[in-house]
């Protein structure tokens, strides 16, 4: 799909507010508003633009522990997003999810749910691929997991089925040099995770993962090549992991160096400049879109505090199967 103007308005909108959204939430966690568990995303927001923008109602995401923009883009609510983070009855989870982003979904915006098991899900979009499949339907499964994820036994078995059986599946490496506080240089022995697609008889491609223009253009050749039936694809996305891997890593293991020269990068910033000097948008436009995306996330918050409730003890058995 050649990309217009309003499309790149659109898209980095979409990337503001995932920025906005990740330092949010993460302010309401140091202020004790927030409970459970949080892994900022801050940084990944070209991956995630880039890799959804476009996809369609027949499509899927299978989402990591990263998630929040992609399940945004799939047509799930904020208000139900941050309802979910609040652990409050309205929002996704019900309330019974100790953390966010990768242990809830929502099957009517086509996210599929989780677990707290990294690399757990790779498979699980390849089952959702060979679903689709057998089915003879048109989508395409969108699989997001880390270079952690991508050292486990998961990794192989979902990759090697989905090329033996050609399933519509892009698995979307989002390589950010660390699992956890493991380095990659620590725990392979490749510089580029896309090379591994080979072994398995599928495209691999490794692509600058805070350029969502460069990122969307190999995505859309990823999802092409699903959907006409030819198979999956690995789309390693290369980023920079502004903070420590959750909220309680205090991300001791990195250089200041390191952090400074990774933020160089920054997805939001490179964009809004290519932007303007394309003249596609202007200052002004700029700023009211930051102005926007503030006041949608400030609105979800008031909802989430003053409307919601907590979840009813009961809910606990909501969902569990008695076999009495």
């Amino acid at each position: 799909m050649k990309l217009s103007h309003e499309d790149h308005k659109k898209m980095l909108y979409w990337m503001i507010l995932g920025r906005r959204i990740e330092e949010k939430i993460t302010l309401l966690f140091k202020e004790g508003r927030m409970r459970g568990h949080h892994h900022p995303g801050v940084g990944i927001e070209a991956v995630h633009v880039g890799t959804c923008y476009g996809l369609g109602k027949d499509d899927y995401i299978v989402p990591s522990h990263r998630g929040k923009l992609p399940e945004l883009m799939m047509g799930v609510g904020l208000d139900y997003l941050l309802a979910g983070y609040y652990n409050r009855r309205e929002g996704l989870g019900g309330g019974r999810v100790p953390t966010g982003s990768h242990m809830y979904g929502d099957m009517s915006k086509h996210v599929i749910p989780g677990s707290g098991i990294i690399g757990s899900l790779i498979p699980v979009a390849t089952g959702a691929g060979l679903g689709i499949k057998l089915k003879k339907e048109r989508g395409v499964v969108l699989a997001f997991f880390g270079d952690g994820g991508a050292n486990r036994g998961d990794f192989h078995e979902g990759l090697n089925m989905a090329a033996a059986f050609k399933l519509p599946v892009v698995f979307v490496l989002q390589n950010n040099s660390y699992s956890i506080s493991v380095s990659l240089r620590q725990s392979t022995g490749l510089t580029r995770l896309s090379k591994r697609a080979e072994g398995y008889g599928m495209p691999g491609v490794t692509v600058d993962g805070c350029r969502v223009l460069e990122v969307y253009e190999e995505a859309q050749k990823a999802i092409a090549r699903a959907r006409s039936g030819k198979g999956p694809t690995l789309l390693e996305c290369m980023w920079h992991r502004w903070t420590g891997h959750s909220i309680s890593d205090a991300d001791v293991y990195r250089t200041d160096k390191e952090r400074a020269e990774g933020e160089k990068r920054c997805p939001v910033g490179t964009f809004k400049k290519e932007c303007i000097a394309k003249k596609t948008i202007t200052k002004r436009e700029y700023e009211e879109m930051e102005r926007r995306a503030k006041e949608e996330i400030e609105e979800a918050v008031r909802y989430c505090e003053k409307e919601c409730t907590d979840p009813d003890p009961a809910d606990v058995l909501r969902g569990v199967y008695s076999q009495g």
